[in-house]
């Protein structure tokens, strides 16, 4: 049985062409006054149990504005280490959702959610205040399994969105999805109509979304996210704009790992500034995939 994955840095593209207005720039590497800056944190598991290691990605963090972050452990093997790691980061400003997710959780039968879902409210019955998740941060990518045709794996991931959210919103507590930035083209069968977009589907069962708009420019990077903003504007949900910092080897538009970290920092910067000046209700933010591979861009852009 597959209840989550923590070691997931995969990405998902589709490529767009526009031109969409940019608002000035703030300064290079930190989110502006009212957008967040989060990271994923895939193997967080690993490095909570080293407090030495994990003092020094939360300096790093620390250093580069960042003040969420999605961290990926399993919640049923919760240690002291993990509590100890979240408190640490509230003290320094920066909260902490349990980043978890499985593909084979939309399939019909899967427990894996069941059983996350299960730990992680039991987790937060027993976490004092500064060491709770404030959110659960799903990642589930139907388009990266193979075995399902398209229009059943979709509808799969609808209807399981629907319920997971229902599940997480009735104990209280808030759900935030990952997404790509294609999802408006797809449709599904929800309640009556037959025919719904399923960006309104995941929109309707979220308190917030991060959409993977892996592109390596902001220009790029707003122009793919133009639907998601507006109709999370009108849907009161929280939107999170992604940036991709590994080799990926699905194009170099999609990824600053050529252009470094600088740029990248210049580039979300002029993000930030737009988000800013688009006013969503609910928030909006930026978010760095992932912790590993942006330190990594950090030390290359050094060593030069």
């Amino acid at each position: 049985m597959k209840y989550m994955r923590c070691n997931r840095v995969g990405v998902a593209s589709r490529v767009f062409h526009a031109t969409v207005f940019l608002a000035v720039c703030f300064f290079a590497g930190a989110a502006s006054a009212q957008t967040t800056k989060g990271v994923w944190w895939w193997r967080g598991s690993n490095d909570a149990v080293n407090p030495a290691e994990a003092a020094r990605r939360l300096d790093f963090l620390s250093a580069h504005g960042v003040d969420e972050i999605y961290f990926c452990v399993d919640p049923r093997k919760v240690q002291q280490g993990t509590r100890d790691f979240i408190r640490k980061a509230h003290a320094r400003g920066m909260r902490v959702a349990l980043l978890a997710g499985d593909v084979s959780w939309i399939h019909p039968g899967s427990r894996g959610f069941d059983v996350t879902l299960d730990a992680y409210l039991a987790y937060q019955r027993s976490a004092k205040p500064d060491e709770k998740f404030y959110a659960m941060h799903l990642d589930v990518e139907p388009h990266q399994d193979a075995k399902l045709p398209d229009a059943r794996k979709w509808q799969l991931y609808a209807d399981f969105v629907l319920r997971a959210a229902a599940d997480i919103h009735a104990a209280g507590e808030k759900v935030e999805w990952d997404i790509p930035f294609w999802l408006d083209g797809i449709r599904v069968t929800y309640g009556y109509l037959e025919n719904a977009p399923l960006l309104e589907v995941v929109m309707s069962a979220a308190d917030g979304v991060a959409l993977m708009s892996y592109r390596d420019t902001a220009e790029a990077t707003l122009d793919v996210s133009k639907t998601e903003i507006s109709l999370a504007k009108k849907r009161n949900v929280r939107v999170i704009l992604g940036a991709e910092t590994g080799e990926t080897g699905e194009g170099s538009v999609v990824t600053y790992f050529e252009e470094g970290a600088a740029k990248m920092d210049a580039e979300l910067a002029k993000v930030s500034a737009a988000l800013d000046a688009e006013k969503v209700p609910a928030g909006a933010g930026i978010a760095i995939h992932h912790l590993g591979g942006w330190e990594k861009l950090v030390e290359k852009e050094k060593g030069k």
